[in-house]
């Protein structure tokens, strides 16, 4: 964006490398504290990116502006992490801040259409892309996930609550008549962003590690939305791609139709 960064660490979430830029941390229930921050930096777009564990909201160490805003705080997180989300958009936007997307500030990170590395993904597994962004699309009205995985038309898991690592874990574990193996490829992990979230938090993000887990669990590829995930480090999730035999690609974004 050309324009100078100053960065907020969650405490206990944040790594310790954003102390190389202008910087600042703040628990998580300290809102005054982060909004002070971003005050005396004199900030005026905010863009928030990565990921959060949910908290146990009844022992966050609150702030008075935590304290007061703790019943709307409940109140969205009681439907789902999209309306939690949408919730700090709308009151960073009261206090004067404009909110933008990861997209806008990293958007040489943000998945072109097409192959990643040097593998593509074959009938089959387009088969399971579609299948995949259906489930995505379906669950939308529910707030459960990003992700799903298929392999041969039939779906192996939806990302819940554990994220989308765990998920690849426990495929992993599924029987092998079911799922690929490293000898022998099959299945998707699909992420893409779900069709009434706010686009501007929470976009799907991958890095080597994705790649790594969904490896191990044996699925030929993963697939993320062109335009809709953020990858981390490409050089270096292509080459690690093509070196275990699996596609990572970017399909474009269109309608959601029924697999064939």
């Amino acid at each position: 964006m050309g324009r100078p960064l100053y960065v907020i660490g969650i405490e206990g979430e944040a790594r310790p490398e954003i102390e190389t830029y202008d910087h600042g941390w703040s628990r998580l229930g300290a809102i005054g504290n982060a909004l002070d921050l971003l005050k005396k930096a004199e900030c005026e777009d905010v863009c928030i990116i990565g990921p959060v564990k949910r908290p146990d909201f009844s022992k966050l160490k609150l702030d008075w502006t935590g304290t007061k805003l703790l019943p709307r705080v409940l109140n969205a997180a009681r439907k789902g992490d999209d309306a939690l989300l949408s919730f700090f958009v709308r009151w960073m936007e009261e206090q004067g801040f404009a909110v933008v997307g990861a997209e806008d500030v990293l958007g040489d990170l943000v998945a072109p259409e097409g192959a990643v590395g040097t593998i593509s993904p074959g009938e089959t597994a387009l088969k399971d892309i579609e299948l995949g962004k259906q489930v995505v699309h379906a669950l939308d009205n529910l707030d459960v996930g990003q992700g799903a995985i298929a392999c041969d038309g039939l779906v192996l898991a939806v990302e819940a609550a554990e994220g989308t690592d765990e998920m690849l874990r426990r495929t992993g574990e599924l029987p092998i008549t079911v799922r690929g193996t490293p000898e022998n490829r099959r299945g998707v992990l699909v992420k893409l962003p779900k069709p009434s979230q706010d686009r501007r938090v929470d976009l799907p993000m991958m890095g080597t590690k994705t790649v790594e887990l969904a490896a191990a669990s044996g699925l030929a590829g993963i697939a993320i939305e062109a335009g809709g995930a953020i990858v981390f480090d490409r050089s270096e999730v292509a080459r690690l791609a093509d070196e275990v035999g699996m596609f990572v690609y970017a399909f474009p974004k269109t309608s959601v139709g029924q697999p064939e």
